[in-house]
């Protein structure tokens, strides 16, 4: 599947004139759009971005979002808070609901401030095959999380709400995950 990354595009318009017959330029909205699947020439547009902002999508993604009642997602406090995790499949456009996951009873070392590790390895064990944690708020242990996980922010309340916000930023989200060095990943915030 071939997408425009709207964060990226910056509306040059070279892929109109490259291919007019499958992507049109969004003035109004400040990027290109594609109209019409047609690779052989969507191949040369890919090629063609200064901003490499069309891609091919392969992926298949796992995502976890932190809920307290499978309607929102968890609001009061960080993402590890969560007393579950829904996982959705990303594919091909579509992000489905899979299953519920429950998040491990951890009694965090009240002598730290912030970030138990235990508590991190707790959550993680839990999400097991997830590739895309997503909560409203993260918390200090992020900075172990994202070695795991792409961290990203949604500040949507409702999780149907926050579906669409993910299926608009998949580009950025694969982007985050195909990172070579795990090290160079970032928190996402998606709008």
């Amino acid at each position: 599947m071939v997408l425009v990354d709207k964060n990226q595009c910056v509306g040059c318009g070279i892929c109109v004139s490259v291919c007019p017959d499958a992507i049109t330029l969004k003035t109004e909205k400040g990027f290109a759009e594609i109209v019409m699947e047609r690779m052989d020439c969507l191949w040369k547009v890919i090629k063609a971005c200064p901003q490499n902002a069309i891609k091919e999508i392969k992926d298949r993604l796992f995502f976890a979002i932190g809920t307290d009642d499978h309607q929102t997602i968890k609001s009061n406090d960080h993402v590890g808070k969560s007393a579950y995790f829904d996982i959705f499949e990303y594919f091909e456009g579509t992000l489905v609901f899979k299953e519920t996951r429950e998040n491990p009873k951890y009694r965090e070392d009240e002598t730290k401030v912030h970030g138990d590790p235990g508590k991190a390895k707790a959550t993680a064990s839990a999400l097991a095959g997830v590739d895309v944690l997503v909560g409203r708020l993260m918390g200090p242990n992020i900075v172990r999380l994202k070695n795991q996980f792409v961290c990203a922010i949604v500040r949507e309340k409702e999780i149907a709400d926050a579906m669409d916000v993910i299926v608009e930023n998949i580009c950025a989200i694969t982007h985050e995950k195909n990172k070579i060095d795990i090290k160079d990943r970032r928190g996402l915030i998606l709008k």
